[in-house]
């Protein structure tokens, strides 16, 4: 009953030209990537680790980590992100599986903290909430789209497969990406947020969808200005323009990202998808472990390549 759950997108008219322009706009922007540090590891010899920054919209320069193999074999690369507040690291496990990752610190957090002037004092996530055009959000999704074009530039003619990759606040950020670009050979998302507006706004627990909420309760007046706002980056209006082969992962029980939001999403892709479902997430109950097969199964499909069945049956 739960896969199901399809409530209608709630797409503004100008949603489509709206991302048209967006990604226009940044596609004029020299990323400009330049190799901060770079590190060896004596377990793995046969890869580096390099701190990068490039350029990214409205020409703020932000951070990436590349791990990646020291020869120019064609392999598939890995673009990921990071969780709500936090930052990217290192994927060496990854990398020695026979990928190359490029990892990329959203404006306002980690590596790239000060990317971001003036965040909002309620919470990034508001941080330009006066309208799409100014909404950090947009500009995040720019972060993880000119991360990518920096891999394909940097890594030359080495890269036969793409995989979008991205847990929570990540997770969203990688199925927008995948949407617009249209390049992503698999999109491997775990917990997506920010996924159906209005349903956030009433399940909704922890999280970047509480400050929206704590912000509302003081904004009362706002309520309609910022769910139109919110309806240009919910994933269940990009879901819908991705078509390549996606692992979705959820846990039953959560306050941040309730599995309702991503059932949403899940269920408004139109490429092959594959459910995984876990007890929880966002917890810290040893449940959490059970997620090593979300991460087992995705990498082995990136590596390995995706099979003819998949998608005919959920996880």
């Amino acid at each position: 009953m739960r896969r199901l759950f399809k409530p209608e997108h709630t797409k503004p008219k100008d949603f489509d030209t709206f991302w048209q322009e967006t990604l226009a706009l940044l596609d004029t922007i020299d990323p400009d990537p330049k190799v901060i540090t770079q590190e060896k590891s004596e377990q793995y010899p046969h890869l580096l680790f390099e701190v990068i920054s490039f350029r990214s919209w409205e020409g703020v320069r932000v951070t990436g980590l590349l791990t990646r193999w020291q020869d120019e074999k064609e392999r598939p690369l890995i673009v990921h992100s990071h969780g709500y507040g936090g930052q990217c690291l290192p994927r060496w496990s990854w990398a020695e599986a026979g990928a190359n990752c490029l990892g990329v610190d959203i404006r306002g957090f980690g590596r790239s903290q000060a990317a971001l002037e003036n965040t909002s004092r309620w919470g990034w996530v508001l941080t330009g909430i006066q309208s799409p055009e100014s909404s950090v959000i947009r500009a995040a999704v720019c972060d993880y789209i000119q991360g990518a074009h920096v891999a394909e530039q940097l890594l030359g003619h080495c890269t036969n497969h793409r995989t979008f990759q991205g847990v929570s606040f990540a997770g969203a950020l990688a199925l927008k990406s995948a949407s617009v670009l249209s390049t992503a050979d698999l999109l491997a998302v775990g917990v997506p947020t920010f996924g159906w507006t209005e349903g956030r706004y009433i399940f909704v627990k922890s999280g970047s969808g509480a400050e929206i909420n704590r912000y509302l309760a003081h904004h009362t007046d706002r309520l309609d200005d910022v769910m139109l706002v919110m309806r240009y980056f919910d994933p269940v209006n990009f879901a819908d323009e991705v078509h390549c082969p996606t692992v979705v992962g959820l846990g039953l029980k959560d306050d941040v990202v309730p599995a309702k939001t991503v059932y949403a999403i899940a269920n408004h892709l139109t490429g092959p998808r594959e459910i995984m479902e876990f007890p929880v997430s966002h917890t810290d109950l040893p449940e959490e472990r059970l997620w090593d097969r979300f991460e087992r199964y995705w990498l082995s499909l990136t590596i390995e390549g995706v099979p003819d069945d998949f998608g005919k049956t959920d996880n």
